[in-house]
């Protein structure tokens, strides 16, 4: 029979090298989680799996950090805060960045369009962000 040690600084575990989700914001996490459970309800669990041009997602963010410069906390549809849907979509869009062997331009369609619009509506090259 293995004998329990007395002290706790005698135990060992080996988990240094190991992510450590307890250093993570719990709250803010669940809030997270409602959001991608919210997300697996309409468009199906892992759709997001399925690879989309990432500036949909950074598209979908930005409108969920307006409403929130806005003054809206909650999403009306999801009923999830939008600042944690702003993190679901980052996280959906780092996933399909992370987990693809192309390069991250190539999920970025239409970037001389792109280019065109911010030229036109910012003629003096002043940098928002």
């Amino acid at each position: 029979m293995q004998q329990i040690p007395k002290k706790l600084e005698e135990t060992k575990k080996f988990d240094d090298l190991k992510p450590r989700i307890s250093i993570v914001p719990q709250l803010a996490l669940m809030e997270v989680i409602k959001g991608f459970e919210y997300g697996a309800k309409k468009y199906g669990e892992f759709n997001y799996s399925n690879g989309l041009q990432i500036r949909r997602y950074i598209d979908a963010s930005w409108r969920h950090t307006n409403q929130f410069l806005m003054g809206e906390d909650v999403d009306k549809e999801a009923q999830v805060h939008h600042l944690a849907l702003v993190a679901c979509n980052a996280l959906m869009a780092l996933e399909n960045l992370m987990s693809s062997d192309k390069d991250r331009l190539d999920y970025i369609d239409n970037r001389n369009e792109l280019y065109k619009i911010i030229n036109k509506t910012n003629p003096k090259k002043i940098w928002l962000f």
